[in-house]
């Protein structure tokens, strides 16, 4: 029975929303690669939890289009075509500009602190060269300027974008490009947020559709070869 206990405990900590979170952060921390399989028996392990909930989760992650659902072959990460890349683009400026309107009209200063500390974080992850945190901290600038935009239908929506754009970034991004940017340039987001504590809803306007369609061209549709992570090692806790 005592081997059964730390499962136990597991079990009784982790919610499926939070399985679901720690997936997708793995994701938008670029350590869940497209096409890596998701074996339900596996994650069960890891997160010590059983297939049925497992099951559960994958579901809602196939529901947002993160994760490919195959009756033969089990669960994957999702891997976007060039054409689905491009439409992520096409819809984060759509609705991007309106949350980014809606944020200048509602944030307060605590709002506009936290969407600069993140970018403080961001400028630190490029400095020294940690390259999955600053793609992750460059998601969570958006996400925190979606956050404070008071609508939580765009929040929504943009959540689930930002992660389609780290699949897509993972796939398509040039190397080269990739190299340099350490995510979507800070250089960018500061521009980005100097508009924002101005209220200055044009230029900040035209710095997002600048900024997003500077990161699309970044994409070469020609996916790199990676090795599939251990996913029991990647979610077991330490």
């Amino acid at each position: 029975m005592s081997a059964a206990a730390p499962t136990d405990v597991i079990e009784a900590a982790l919610s499926d929303a939070d399985i679901y979170e720690r997936i997708v952060e793995a994701v938008m921390d670029h350590r869940l690669a497209p096409g890596t399989r998701l074996g339900e028996e596996k994650l069960g392990r890891a997160f010590g939890v059983s297939r049925t909930r497992i099951r559960q989760v994958l579901i809602r992650l196939a529901a947002e289009q993160i994760v490919v659902l195959n009756h033969n072959r089990g669960a994957s990460i999702a891997c976007p075509t060039p054409q689905e890349a491009q439409e992520v683009f096409g819809a984060r400026i759509l609705i991007e500009l309106p949350i980014l309107e809606s944020f200048i009209d509602n944030a307060s200063a605590r709002d506009l602190a936290n969407v600069a500390r993140i970018l403080r974080e961001e400028e630190q992850a490029r400095r020294t060269q940690n390259r999955r945190a600053a793609i992750r901290l460059s998601g969570e600038f958006h996400l925190a300027i979606a956050a404070g935009a008071n609508n939580a239908t765009l929040e929504k929506m943009l959540r689930e974008l930002v992660s389609r754009t780290s699949l897509i970034l993972m796939t398509y991004q040039d190397t080269e490009a990739g190299r340099h940017e350490h995510g979507c340039g800070c250089d960018e987001h500061e521009s980005l947020l100097e508009a924002m504590q101005a209220r200055d809803v044009k230029t900040a306007r035209r710095l997002m559709k600048r900024h997003l369609e500077h990161l699309q061209s970044q994409l070469s549709f020609e996916p790199d070869s990676s090795d599939s992570p251990n996913i029991e090692n990647l979610f077991r806790p330490a």
